[in-house]
This record gives structure tokens, sequence and C-alpha cells, in this order.
């Protein structure tokens, strides 16, 4: 009661509701009705209806209505999933750093060039076969020449030290 006067309709949805009286009076002026003589259903049906979400989280938030702790709940995840990310980025950064991390540019770029090497180097068996196997009748021996060479391309190019040494230098470019 405001100076010995009962609540009216609007004052009672208020209480009812939690929700601050110049939202419900808009709820209800929005629908087209006149506040000072709508009922008490139509106005509660009108305020929860077409709240103000502003008005609806701030007073769920000083503990008055109900709808606001979903919103709020998500801002603290929306926060903590924020703090989450720059707590990643500052590992990578530091793992980088640190030298723990290599750019994918420099994986990329020392993956090229081996893929290159590997195919010059092959198609070069040819021409560095020729003289061994010229004149060669023995498919045994031909076969142990060609399988030499074979080995020898692909053992060059596993050497997992200069794989490393390669990218570092790369890396380090």
């Amino acid at each position: 009661m405001i100076m010995g006067r009962p609540k009216g309709v609007i004052g009672r949805v208020a209480e009812a509701t939690g929700l601050d009286q110049a939202t419900i009076r808009r709820a209800v002026t929005a629908a087209g009705l006149d506040p000072q003589t709508a009922s008490f259903e139509q106005a509660a049906q009108l305020a929860q209806s077409i709240p103000d979400p502003a008005r609806v989280i701030g007073h769920a938030a000083n503990g008055r209505g109900e709808g606001g702790h979903t919103t709020t709940d998500s801002l603290a995840e929306a926060r903590a999933h924020a703090e989450r990310l720059r707590a990643r980025k500052i590992e990578l950064l530091n793992a980088k750093l640190e030298g723990s991390l290599i750019p994918r540019e420099a994986v990329t770029a020392t993956g090229q060039r081996i893929l290159a090497e590997a195919r010059t180097a092959l198609l070069s068996l040819g021409h560095r076969l020729a003289p061994k196997v010229a004149g060669k009748t023995d498919a045994r021996e031909i076969a142990r020449i060609v399988e030499t060479e074979v080995r020898d391309v692909l053992g060059t190019l596993a050497d997992e030290a200069k794989f490393f040494a390669d990218l570092d230098a790369e890396a380090l470019s």
C-alpha cells in the first residue's frame, strides 16, 4: 500500500510476477488495453508474454522474478570459454617462443622439398642404372642392381637426422 491506498492492478501484478510496474504497464499498453481498466489476469498474462528482456534479466539478477538465470548462466559460460581460449593462446605462444612449436608453413615447405627430392632421385634412377645393367643378361643380377639403387635413394630420403636438420634450418630462416 502506498499512503494508505490499496495497490492497483499493475502494482499487484508487479508484486506477483516480480517485474517492474513500468514493464507491466508497457505490456498492457502494447496490447491495446488501458492499464487503469485491465483485469489482473489480463495484465499478468501480458506481462509474462511481452516482458522487457533486459529488465527481466536485471530483476532476476537482483533476486526478483524468473527467467534471468539462463542468460546470466550463459554469460558466465561465455566468459569461462573466452578465458579458456585466452589461456590456450598463451600456451601456444609460449610453446612457439620455446621452440617446441614449429610453424605449419615450415613443415609444409620441408615436406614439399623432400617430395620434390624423392621425385627427382627416383626419376634419375634410369640414367644411373643404364650403364650398370647394359650388357647384363642375368635377370637376378639386374634386379639386385636395381634394388640396391632404389634402397640407396629411399635410405637417403628416410634419414631422420637429415629431415629434422632440414626442418630446423627452414624454421629458423
